[in-house]
């Protein structure tokens, strides 16, 4: 809606002294009280007004506001969002006016109020004027006479609203913002300020408006003699959507109206009262009062483009100083006095804390459901607590895929800078869960070892979150409990901690998700979303995976796997057209979140290197049979007669259900036998032999099959209770029996298991064993090479030979976090496996000097994932391998633990090197001349390390190598002299400096990685303001109804 779809009104007239006025009148729907409105405005004594009517509904009421007023304007714009946007289209359908009159469609005026607003305008020079709003029933109360306002825009009435009305207050003062019922604004000003903040609602906007207008010089009034009468229709909307978006507008209104140095210490106050606010909210069981906290923090941070913008507009229309701002608010926080002092009605009084908190626990715990909800989650949520003691006060050590993460300048710079330290090196964009761990980070404030903690530790609390929204439909509070408790009580999350497998833990806090999703997205039964559209819902999901798929690309597996089962399960139940949409809606979001993915997954390379990078995790422990796997492999947890406890607890609805109960056991145990097959298949290598490619997907699986079986097991007591009578009564006894019993087996495993306080998981990492490897980055470059199994080692490798042996490499020391997604080896990476393979295979004597143009200076040989007085994973390498090393002539061996055997390369040459005296290099990119070459008379420069992207240090004249894999974009700069490098040893890169000096080496990013980036961080912000977008909106429709 424009103004050029109109054609504009003039209201000028040079007959009329007074100043012309246009009366906005913004009409949503209309009622009974609406001829009074359109009456009193066709009874005003003011000689030169017009009215505009702004027609919101959904069907034009201009013959019923022309039959009250002969010569209003009126204009339909259904599409009009808001009511500041239908306010907004005033400047552009209007010229010639003097003033603005924005009137709600529930107030009427009296017949003397505009020629008061406007005599008072003339007479203060005032920019915004409101009237005493009175009572639409009974006149002789006062709803409101404007507002004073805190530093946080927290707005509080000058007058009590229903305080009678005596003529006490009729003087005319300067307020900081007038009610949103009827409003007197210039219209130059208005312009000026660029009108109404469309983002706002609920009677706000005016409060912002207010705020803006002094800021650009003007004063704010109300004239109590000019009196209007409202229903204040606004108490019609739910509190809860009120009160969420009064939160969110109050910081949007600080964000935009602060200057930067008022705006900082408000806005960490505000975080600290919020901060407050939540915690008393939790112990008040107020859960949705501290989740419309947060979201208010949340939804601002959405905002930043657009405050940014506006910020840029109002320091350019500024006239006044916060600092005169804020003589005209009130002192301290008006909420937090009216929390001491008990006035804040429903939302919060610390005088009632004891009494309303005991008495809500009380309501909560004398109902059933919720009392059964609360004490089960409370009990389960304090075994895991208890379970995870010691993991919570001394952190989770660095190991298998819980590496540590570095500062998030690094990760950005690893995701963003165009060369990655993987291998010999890699030119390109990163991985994208570089980039959110960099962002995570960054907005945490660098706080990136509790960041590490928080997203090991809560993955299965998230994932016990996700099986209760998932069985939230069940028409039995105790099918939810037994479906939660047993999810928290299989063996899967605990071996994932003792292995390190971050990305199963991840599988296991999604899955639910993602299976919730999916039946909503087929409408099935009892989990319709048809009020959210097939894009939004498409668009949710697909973020879903994406977030997941970073980290682990397994979720587009087990995401199919859903989708084929949920649709199968769904076939003649749901509608045709229900079902069509399912389809769509799944099949949309896999190709979302596989396009969010592209930019780094094209750099993969061919079809077999992305199907291998979806289909080949490290390898599971070997089970010793279908029984294994169907009791979830409990290497580390429980006993082996105890873990079949689960099957037993899911084969109760199976035997007792019918009807829609039995269909939906059937639809979970079908998603448990897929996962089943997948992992038993997977690792018995008949996915390999059937795809003719490595499939290793069985740990994944395992997920799969945890959340069907617990899905299906929850079906149980409402089977027993309704299903139950028709089976004799000696089957249903059995039936229950077994199913309780085998439910109390699996609690009280889940207890012994937590008196561990760790579940197993090591106490202590590799990092202390080996701190030898670690220069922190102080002296002459080099790299580590790794050896071993997949499960130990502590980062991602590339496979060499046969023997189930890893090779991969880090820079000065120990891997962190940026050394878990590798792709396939370039030729530069192939040419350090191949000289690996060369060493092992027992056909030299002198693997050093093969690996000395790599600048390989340790060799670690991992054989357990933890210390040897730590619990971990044993991984002994071959005796060949064994034999190899050990009959180097220049690999000697160094003090270290049991568990990781390190070998210094004697025959070490630094990764940036230069040579006193001439050595041949040409031609030794062939293995046999490298093994007759010694390099170990290199001496290391450029010591000084900024990044992984930039060295600086002294450089003599001659030949530099860097041994990085070779590519255009590096620079040398030495004595004003920018130097591009050429090949050596094939693979490597060589810069012929001309004179000696202060050098430079650094890298400059390519113009593809930062097209690619922008590429994806677009699509990442597109997807996922749609989708959250769009969840907000459904859930305030929920709210209002």
């Amino acid at each position: 809606m424009h103004g050029a779809e109109y054609s504009r009104i003039d209201v000028t007239n040079e007959s009329k002294l007074a100043p012309p006025v246009v009366v906005v009148l913004v009409l949503n729907d209309p009622g009974e009280w609406s001829d009074q409105v359109l009456e009193g405005l066709n009874n005003q004594d003011y000689e030169n007004f017009q009215v505009l009517v702004m027609n919101r509904g959904p069907s034009s009421n201009a013959d019923r506001v022309r039959a009250a007023i002969r010569d209003a304007t009126v204009k339909h714009v259904p599409n009009a969002k808001s009511y500041a946007e239908a306010a907004n289209a005033v400047s552009g359908l209007v010229e010639g006016a003097a003033f603005y009159l924005f009137l709600r469609d529930d107030t009427a005026l009296a017949p003397n109020a505009v020629s008061l607003l406007v005599e008072e305008a003339l007479e203060s020079n005032a920019g915004v004027l409101g009237p005493k709003v009175l009572d639409f029933n009974d006149t002789s109360r006062i709803l409101s006479m404007g507002f004073v306002v805190d530093a946080f825009a927290v707005a509080t009435p000058i007058v009590e609203a229903g305080e009678l009305d005596q003529k006490q207050h009729d003087r005319v003062r300067e307020v900081f913002s007038v009610s949103g019922h009827a409003v007197l604004v210039r219209s130059d000003l208005f312009a000026t300020i660029g009108g109404f903040d469309q983002r706002i609602a609920d009677f706000e906007e005016h409060l912002d408006l207010c705020w803006r207008v002094q800021i650009a010089g003007g004063r704010v009034l109300v004239v109590p003699t000019a009196n209007v009468s409202s229903l204040e229709r606004m108490s019609a909307l739910s509190q809860p959507l009120r009160r969420r978006h009064s939160m969110r507008h109050r910081q949007h209104i600080v964000a935009k109206c602060y200057g930067w140095v008022h705006l900082v210490p408000i806005l960490i106050l505000a975080m600290v009262l919020s901060l407050l606010e939540v915690v008393y909210s939790l112990l008040a069981l107020r859960f949705r009062h501290a989740r419309d906290v947060f979201w208010a923090w949340g939804w601002n941070l959405l905002q930043i483009p657009y405050l940014l913008k506006a910020r840029r507009h109002i320091s350019r229309v500024r006239e006044t100083r916060d600092r005169q701002i804020r003589r005209r608010q009130i002192g301290g926080s008006s909420r937090l006095r009216g929390f001491l002092q008990g006035q804040i009605g429903g939302d919060i009084a610390l005088q009632s804390i004891r009494g309303r908190a005991g008495r809500r626990v009380t309501q909560s715990f004398a109902s059933g459901p919720r009392r059964i909800s609360l004490i089960a989650l409370s009990c389960l949520g304090l075994v895991l607590a208890f379970g995870s003691r010691h993991l919570l006060t001394q952190g989770v050590p660095a190991y298998g895929q819980f590496a540590a993460f570095p500062d998030p300048a690094s990760l950005l710079s690893e995701y963003w800078g165009g060369w990655r330290e993987i291998g010999v090196g890699v030119t390109g964009i990163g991985p994208a869960a570089l980039g959110l761990l960099g962002t995570v980070g960054w907005a945490t404030f660098g706080a990136q070892e509790l960041l590490r903690e928080v997203l090991i530790l809560s993955l299965l609390p998230i994932g016990m979150l996700g099986m209760w929204r998932l069985l939230k439909p069940l028409d039995f509070i105790w099918g939810r409990v037994v479906g939660t408790l047993l999810y928290a009580a299989l063996p899967v999350p605990y071996n994932a901690l003792v292995h390190g497998r971050w990305g199963t833990l991840l599988l296991v806090a999604a899955l639910p998700f993602v299976v919730r999703r999916a039946l909503e997205a087929f409408s099935a039964p009892n989990y319709s979303s048809e009020s959210r559209g097939t894009l939004a819902q498409s668009a949710s999901l697909g973020l879903l995976i994406a977030v997941v798929a970073a980290f682990e690309p397994m979720v587009f597996i087990t995401a199919l796997a859903v989708f084929l089962v949920v649709a199968l399960g769904n076939i003649g139940v749901v509608t045709a057209s229900n079902y069509c949409r399912g389809i769509a809606v799944v099949s949309l979001s896999v190709a979302i979140a596989a396009l969010m993915h592209l930019p780094w997954v094209g750099l993969l390379g061919g079809s077999e290197q992305v199907l291998s990078h979806l289909l080949v995790r490290s390898p599971w422990e070997d089970p010793e049979g279908l029984a294994d796997v169907l009791r979830f492999a409990p290497e580390f947890y429980g006993s082996a007669w105890a873990t079949w406890s689960p099957l037993l607890v899911a084969a109760v609805p199976l035997l007792l259900g019918r009807g829609e109960r039995l269909r939906m056991a059937l639809t979970g145990g079908s998603l448990a036998l897929v996962g089943f097959l997948l992992a038993w298949c997977s690792q018995n290598d008949w996915l390999s032999d059937l795809t003719r490619r490595d499939v290793m997907v069985a740990e994944g699986s395992m997920v799969l099959a945890a959340v069907g079986v617990c899905w299906c097991a929850a079906l149980g007591p409402s089977a027993i209770r309704l299903d139950g009578p028709r089976a004799s009564s000696l089957f249903r006894r059995g039936c229950v029996l077994i199913g309780a019993a085998s439910l109390a087996v699996a609690s009280a495993v889940l207890l012994l298991e937590s008196a561990n306080g760790r579940w197993g998981a090591p106490t202590n990492d590799l990092r202390v064993s080996l701190s030898l490897l670690d220069d922190r980055d102080i002296g002459p470059s080099y790299r580590v090479l790794w050896l071993g199994a997949p499960e130990v080692l502590p980062l991602a490798g590339w496979p060499i030979g046969q023997d189930g042996l890893y090779a991969a490499t880090s820079v000065r020391g120990h891997p962190d976090i940026r050394h878990q997604w590798v792709g396939a080896p370039a030729d530069s990476d192939q040419e350090l496996l191949n000289a690996v393979a060369i060493g092992l295979s027992g056909n030299t004597v002198r693997m050093g000097r093969l690996l000395a143009p790599f600048g390989i200076r340790y060799i670690a040989v991992v054989e357990r994932s933890a210390p040897s007085f730590s619990s971990g994973i044993d991984r002994p390498v071959g005796p060949r391998v064994e034999q190899s090393l050990g009959s180097q002539l220049d690999l000697r061996p160094l003090a270290a633990d049991p568990s990781v055997r390190v070998l210094l390369n004697e025959s070490w040459m630094s990764s940036r090197a230069q040579f006193a005296e001439p050595v041949r290099l040409a031609g030794l990119d062939e293995p046999g001349e490298l093994v007759v070459t010694d390099l170990t008379s290199g001496i290391p420069i450029l010591t000084d390390r900024r990044s992984a992207r930039e060295q600086r240090g002294f450089v003599g004249a001659g030949e530099v190598l860097v041994s990085e894999a070779f590519d255009n974009n590096w620079r040398l700069l030495v004595s004003d002299t920018i130097l591009t490098p050429t090949r050596s040893f094939g693979w490597a890169m060589r810069f012929d400096s001309p004179v000696e000096g202060p050098a430079v080496l650094w890298h400059v990013r390519p113009d593809s990685v930062a097209d690619r980036a922008v590429v994806q961080i677009v699509l990442w912000l597109v997807v996922a303001r749609f989708a959250v977008t769009e969840r907000r909106r459904v859930s305030e429709a929920e709210l209002s109804t």
